[in-house]
């Protein structure tokens, strides 16, 4: 019996993806429930009423959301404007080389280099004291581990912008969006609505999903939120790791609450958006 490539690639993407993913979701749920850990004697709800009732995990979930929100609509938003003015300078292979860069940074190096410009010691700190801006580092703006998450914001814009400039700069010439703009200038359209009706609509309709994802990705982003967050409120993956890791055996039970009810979320959102029409329609 001969098995197909296709199956294959099946096979090795349900033992790669989906095997691990479940096993870990099993274990986590078994641990938050208690019927699995060191300490735990059995099964119980009380780690789940005490993360209830604390509050601190919907607070973080929106904390998260909100900040995840604001980074990838301002990276969307900025994307879209610099592929209207300057898709054409783009197209160059000095520019077009430089947007690749950023790609490669990893997260925590981005996080770190975010550290060492904007913190009250780091260097626009420094400067603006050379300058006489300021007197002392308590003067300057706090835009790392601060409550408006100003410096985690900055850091997901640095890394996701370029590849949604990348992703629009793909979409724009596959779709021929430069002749359709055309088409429609001679049919009387003017230059706004070329851009309301032909090319916002075509490039977030192709990119909608990877939006999407890319938002999903950022909540639950880790490396930037634990150099540049503040204690209280968290992001959800640091107060995970941290709940997980603590001394105090029932609050890992509690952390593996958290990370059972933030993969419940997104894998229930997740179903929802990217479910076909059909589907659903036949399920209503």
């Amino acid at each position: 019996m001969k098995i197909s490539k296709s199956n294959i690639g099946i096979l090795l993407f349900v033992l790669v993806g989906v095997v691990p993913f479940a096993a870990a979701f099993v274990y986590a749920l078994l641990y938050s429930f208690g019927i699995i850990g060191v300490a735990n004697k059995g099964f119980t709800f009380q780690f789940w009423e005490s993360v209830l009732a604390s509050g601190t995990f919907f607070t973080s979930l929106g904390y998260s959301a909100l900040i995840a929100l604001i980074a990838v609509s301002i990276s969307v938003a900025g994307a879209l404007w610099i592929t209207l003015k300057f898709r054409r300078q783009l197209e160059k292979r000095f520019l077009s080389f430089i947007i690749y860069l950023p790609l490669a940074i990893p997260g925590i190096v981005t996080g770190f280099f975010t550290f060492q410009l904007f913190s009250k010691g780091g260097f626009f700190a420094r400067i603006s004291h050379k300058l006489g801006w300021i007197t002392e580092a308590a003067q300057f703006l706090d835009l790392v581990n601060d409550g408006l998450a100003i410096g985690i914001i900055l850091s997901f814009i640095t890394m996701i912008m370029p590849f949604f400039v990348l992703l629009f700069l793909n979409v724009y010439k596959n779709e021929r969006v430069e002749e359709l703009s055309i088409l429609a200038q001679s049919l009387g359209a003017n230059a706004k609505q070329i851009v309301s009706r032909v090319f916002l609509p075509i490039l977030l309709k192709k990119t909608w999903v990877l939006i999407v994802l890319y938002f999903i990705f950022l909540l639950g982003a880790y490396e930037v939120p634990l150099i540049l967050g503040q204690e209280s409120p968290q992001m959800l993956s640091v107060l995970i790791i941290q709940e997980i890791k603590q001394y105090d055996l029932d609050k890992i039970s509690e952390g593996y609450v958290v990370a059972v009810l933030y993969t419940l979320i997104v894998s229930v959102a997740a179903i929802a958006l990217f479910l076909p029409k059909r589907k659903r329609a036949y399920a209503s």
